[in-house]
């Protein structure tokens, strides 16, 4: 995709390859290993063999991913890629449905279920913004503030909700695993999961909401990054625990994951500033930048961490040395991108951006590679 935008590929139609990219690297990525490892993470209360109860819905999720794949580069929003977006909106409910009774079914019943409870209702939440989105595009609908709504409807709660409760409820097990119980969970669980639901309403602050309401969901963008403090200062007390079961690249991972998120909440409370909002949600790089965080920096090197402490990669100096090179290459994105977007709140182009971006793609492409070629390596211990 970047290529085209940096070179001629005329062969390409460059919206329907966004398209394709967009609708690929949620379900075919992240939602397909998050499913995985929370299907793991109950299965594991139950027998070895439990997990096999996934397969399907797990292998018609990926078929479902890569239909959109191909589908999306060829025909954009058609009735291929439309009954294959279907699809995958039905393999998430399956999931949900299974993962939700299980979880009933068990006798053990950890914190992390709480939040693995909440990111399947933020994950069906989420699905609504899909099957409105396809609406509009076959009612040809060209309303620009209703689809953009709309988009940022289903990005919030697949980014801010399923992606992210998900990976906490993956993180508290970490601490279980540690013997770490942190206190008053629950009550940070019941307004973390109110704020991140209300928290929405700050990407579509242009409606202009009576003060009231306006006041609501400018609470709600504090709340996170108050909430966020409180529970870093109660994990203080316990990282001398964790400095000693963790390796160093578990930590290292977690760490930069947490850095990320707690830009992320920051930026999220400045966008509660009427100015500020207009900028954050008004210059498209901005927006790209927001996303690219949370989806990169914030969930993909955590679950890098996670898989490496639940031993599902097989740790070597390659695969190290691959996951070193793509997180460079998602700081590089990050800043490109951060530059690019400011630039265009000045109205200018910076020059070779697109270039550059090029470059930092085949970078991270490049780390990528050689995390694959570790996993297939003799594991060392770190």
């Amino acid at each position: 995709m970047r290529y085209k935008i940096t070179f001629s590929l005329p062969i390409i139609n460059q919206k329907y390859l966004q398209h394709s990219h967009s609708h690929f690297a949620m379900p075919g990525w992240v939602t397909q290993v998050i499913m995985i490892l929370l299907a793991y993470d109950v299965s594991s209360v139950f027998s070895e063999k439990h997990f096999k109860k996934y397969n399907f819905v797990l292998f018609f999720n990926l078929a479902s991913a890569y239909g959109m794949l191909v589908s999306f580069l060829f025909q954009g929003y058609g009735a291929v890629s439309i009954f294959f977006s279907t699809c995958s909106i039905l393999a998430m409910y399956l999931f949900g449905i299974q993962l939700w009774k299980d979880m009933s079914k068990s006798t053990v019943k950890p914190p992390s279920f709480l939040w693995f409870r909440a990111s399947i209702i933020f994950a069906a939440l989420s699905t609504l913004g899909i099957m409105f989105l396809v609406h509009l595009m076959v009612s040809r609908n060209r309303d620009i503030n209703i689809q953009q709504a709309t988009t940022y409807y289903f990005l919030h709660f697949q980014y801010n909700g399923f992606f992210f409760f998900s990976c906490f409820g993956l993180f508290l097990n970490i601490l279980r695993n540690q013997g770490i119980e942190l206190t008053r969970m629950n009550k940070f669980f019941w307004i973390y999961s109110i704020a991140t639901a209300v928290s929405y309403f700050l990407s579509t602050l242009w409606m202009h909401f009576p003060l009231g309401i306006y006041l609501i969901v400018a609470a709600s963008g504090v709340v996170l990054p108050i909430g966020w403090i409180w529970f870093v200062r109660q994990l203080r007390d316990h990282l001398s625990t964790l400095r000693q079961s963790l390796s160093i690249p578990v930590q290292w991972l977690l760490l930069l994951s947490s850095i990320a998120y707690t830009i992320k909440v920051i930026l999220q409370a400045g966008s509660i500033v009427p100015s500020l909002n207009n900028m954050a949600f008004g210059y498209r790089p901005i927006v790209i930048v927001y996303l690219h965080l949370v989806f990169l920096a914030v969930i993909t090197i955590f679950i890098l961490g996670y898989l490496l402490y639940k031993r599902h990669l097989n740790y070597n100096k390659l695969l190290w040395c691959g996951m070193v090179v793509f997180i460079i290459g998602i700081i590089a994105n990050e800043l490109a991108l951060m530059l690019q977007g400011l630039a265009a709140m000045s109205y200018k182009v910076l020059p070779f951006i697109n270039e550059s971006l090029f470059i930092i793609t085949v970078i991270m492409l490049t780390g990528t590679g050689i995390m694959n070629l570790g996993i297939y390596k003799k594991s060392n211990k770190p």
